[in-house]
């Protein structure tokens, strides 16, 4: 294996790391989506053919420039992340508390499971040109996951509601634009059908049941 220095928001960092490469998965994360479509071109000038993108919760420049690359692409539309929970992680150890703003449903996914669709789109055949929603196996709201938790880790955990406010200046305390943090926290208060209802895509692509949030926890249990 040959390790080769870049960052993805350097795209021009990245051309020795491109060649000889077919397949590429793009992850949409912030600042991306002003150098985001020079990666694409740039991927696909080196011989890219495939190219899996998991979106940023919208068809921005990024995701449209994979779409009109002229090469294979499969878009993942993934709603919430189980991984976000790791937000939690830092209160429940000092406090026993999780503070949102809401107590909506979400049918969040396993990353790994992204991982896994994004691996079956690069390798066979028949995923061009989709866009995959892509959700856990139930819809659970805060309290649902807090409840998962607890009893996962042994330990009591309260929630506490905070306001919208609240969460956006949690959010931009760590860096996030307001912009930013006004669109993910506009998503918790109204999530909408798909980020609720139950998907079974991750099932049909990768031919297994997609991972519970009870698995999830498992996994993470000495984070909390």
């Amino acid at each position: 294996m040959e390790l080769v220095a870049g960052t993805h928001n350097a795209p021009e960092t990245l051309d020795t790391a491109l060649q000889g490469v077919s397949r590429l998965h793009i992850t949409v994360t912030a600042g991306l989506a002003e150098v985001g479509p020079e990666l694409v071109q740039r991927a696909v000038a080196a011989g890219v053919q495939r190219i899996t993108v998991l979106w940023g919760g919208w068809v921005g420049p990024v995701e449209q420039a994979v779409a009109d690359s002229g090469v294979e692409w499969t878009r993942l539309e993934a709603q919430e992340f189980m991984s976000n929970t790791l937000t939690w992680a830092e209160s429940i150890r000092a406090e026993g508390v999780v503070r949102e703003p809401y107590d909506l449903p979400s049918a969040l996914v396993h990353e790994a499971d992204i991982g896994a669709v994004a691996a079956v789109a690069l390798l066979d055949d028949g995923h061009a040109g989709r866009s995959y929603n892509l959700t856990g196996p139930e819809p659970l709201t805060p309290t649902d996951r807090i409840a998962i938790l607890s009893r996962v880790i042994g330990r009591d955990i309260a929630f506490e509601p905070i306001t919208h406010e609240q969460a956006i200046d949690r959010l931009m305390a760590t860096g996030v634009s307001r912009a930013d943090a006004e669109f993910v926290i506009g998503w918790y208060a109204e999530p909408g059908d798909a980020a609720t209802t139950v998907d079974d895509t991750v099932e049909r692509v990768i031919g297994r049941p997609a991972r519970t949030f009870t698995e999830w926890a498992k996994e993470h249990a000495d984070r909390f």
